[in-house]
């Protein structure tokens, strides 16, 4: 569900044993370091319904902050979501490939599907809408603030429209059928219609010479897009193929979209030219 890349390094952690209906009390992390060839695998630990963690780095490079967040606390069957889930907070210690101090925060949070680490700070998204992670500081402990009550599934940011402040790209609802494009202090800029059922896959960021996020969902038309401005224009990028996770990388000049088109049963890579 989540892996992280461990800054300056090809190694990186990941989810293991997360399965399909949210079977996940089994879940743990486990490191992979690369060898020159392949890679060699370590467990971190486990980490019961871990759906979305991060490493965060402290002040001065001195080590990495843990946050990790839980879809449940447990789980009867798929729909049971009578016990929420945690945000838990700890110390990465690369060198020992170790969580320490680990500890769940004051706050019970209802099926956890989004989370973008952010200049300082994380968001992360539930059922009771989307929250700011700050880690500690000399004059506080980790807080969490409340900067929306709508029921959020994932969030990415991008300057859409070019104001020089970043606009919110938010799939509302639980794998929700809803896009809303919000300004920089949450105000509503657009929202759809119920229009993208199961909206799954979420970037945003710059392509070429201006911001731009990028959308597709599982359910439907099961569509890849391109969102060109804050009033939820789009560009096809692909059909029938049904995105559960995209993201946009670099390599020798050329720009190219990575996208594992799960309904297609494909991972796909798109070029990305924008003249």
């Amino acid at each position: 569900m989540t892996m992280v890349q461990i800054p300056g390094t090809l190694n990186f952690l990941a989810t293991q044993r997360f399965y399909p209906g949210f079977n996940s009390a089994a879940c743990r992390i486990v490191k992979e370091t690369f060898n020159g060839r392949g890679w060699d695998q370590t467990i971190v630990g486990d980490f019961p319904y871990v759906h979305r963690f991060d490493l965060l780095t402290k002040p001065n490079g001195a080590g990495y902050w843990y946050v990790g967040c839980t879809i449940a606390n447990s789980k009867k069957d798929v729909d049971d979501w009578s016990d929420p889930g945690k945000v838990w907070v700890g110390d990465y210690d690369d060198s020992q490939e170790q969580v320490s101090n680990l500890r769940a925060l004051d706050f019970r949070l209802t099926k956890n599907h989004g989370y973008k680490r952010m200049d300082g700070y994380a968001l992360i998204t539930g059922v009771q809408g989307i929250f700011k992670l700050v880690p500690p500081a000399a004059t506080h402990d980790w807080q969490l603030l409340q900067l929306s009550t709508t029921e959020t599934s994932d969030i990415f940011s991008a300057d859409i429209n070019q104001d020089g402040q970043p606009e919110y790209l938010t799939i509302e609802g639980f794998h929700g059928p809803y896009l809303r494009i919000s300004d920089h202090n949450f105000k509503t800029i657009t929202k759809s219609a119920a229009d993208t059922p199961f909206g799954h896959a979420i970037w945003g960021g710059r392509l070429g010479d201006r911001d731009y996020f990028i959308f597709g969902w599982r359910s439907g038309k099961q569509d890849l897009e391109l969102i060109t401005s804050d009033h939820l224009a789009t560009q096809l990028i692909d059909e029938q193929v049904g995105p559960s996770n995209v993201t946009v990388y670099e390599k020798d000049g050329q720009t190219y979209l990575l996208s594992a088109n799960r309904e297609a049963n494909q991972v796909a890579v798109y070029a990305i030219d924008l003249e």
